[in-house]
């Protein structure tokens, strides 16, 4: 999922229904002292819910969960949504890192990494609820299912997510490191927030050798702020990065025609970085 605007950092507009703070300009980054990454729990659910609500606009979410098959409440939406995440936080191979504000205790932005372990089978998906063993292991009932799923559209959804999955197994070809999402609250964009996300699992990957490749989806507008890092395009919207300058020469090789991958990619990242 991914932010909508390039300056000299990637920004989630504000639209003008939003109560969110404007971004930070970008000159004011934090000290890395005052941004701490820790992984998160299951009681940053319905935060990581909330969160995706607001760093998405509702032009992306209408078509992944139409106005007509929302609850009447926006908590009962942001309570669906919590439910079908809180297995994942315990899901051998995924995690999810939260970029905390030392002094205050607040969350600023959290990524989803899926590590090499873990399945191509995106978490987002229904099907990853019985893939993962997850309805079992929660005693979900297929009534219970149906609520959860109830306000998604399945084939702007889970359809669109297995072919994303796809194109996802053949761009890289093997073990990989997965980003999505990457969310950056708009009252902290452009303070390095994202940057120190990014970087956790990127320092993951380069400790082996060869590096492991990371990957993930970018609208092409929001493509430099990963280039700068050592990612290469694979296509419209695939990114992939082996170690920096690891795809040097090779850029030509596994381009992949991903057009449907841009209907996840203008909200999978918040694009997301900033």
């Amino acid at each position: 999922m991914t932010a909508q605007q390039e300056t000299s950092t990637m920004e989630i507009p504000v639209t003008s229904s939003s109560v969110q703070t404007a971004p930070f300009p970008p000159s004011q980054p934090l000290p890395s002292s005052e941004i701490t990454i820790e992984p998160c729990t299951e009681k940053d659910a319905s935060t990581i819910a909330e969160m995706l609500y607001t760093c998405f606009d509702d032009e992306w979410w209408s078509t992944k969960e139409p106005p007509e098959q929302r609850p009447a409440t926006h908590s009962l939406r942001v309570h669906l949504l919590a439910k079908r995440l809180t297995p994942t936080f315990s899901q051998p191979g995924l995690y999810w890192m939260k970029a905390v504000h030392t002094p205050t205790g607040r969350t600023m932005g959290v990524a989803g990494w899926a590590s090499p372990s873990l399945p191509v089978h995106n978490i987002f998906r229904r099907s990853a609820a019985t893939f993962y063993g997850w309805q079992a292991k929660m005693g979900w009932t297929d009534a219970e299912m149906d609520e959860m799923w109830a306000p998604v559209n399945e084939e702007k959804w889970s359809i669109q997510f297995a072919r994303d999955d796809e194109t996802r197994a053949e761009v890289t070809g093997g073990p990989h490191w997965y980003l999505a999402p990457l969310m950056t609250l708009p009252e902290w964009q452009g303070r390095g927030v994202g940057k120190r996300l990014l970087s956790w699992a990127i320092e993951q990957a380069d400790k082996t050798m060869p590096p492991t490749p990371v990957y993930l989806e970018s609208r092409p507008s929001a493509r430099q702020v990963y280039i700068k890092r050592g990612f290469v395009p694979q296509g419209e919207y695939n990114m992939l990065r082996i170690g920096l300058g690891g795809l040097e020469g090779k850029q030509d090789e596994k381009k992949v025609d991903v057009s449907s991958v841009g209907d996840v990619a203008k909200g999978a990242e918040g694009d997301l970085a900033s």
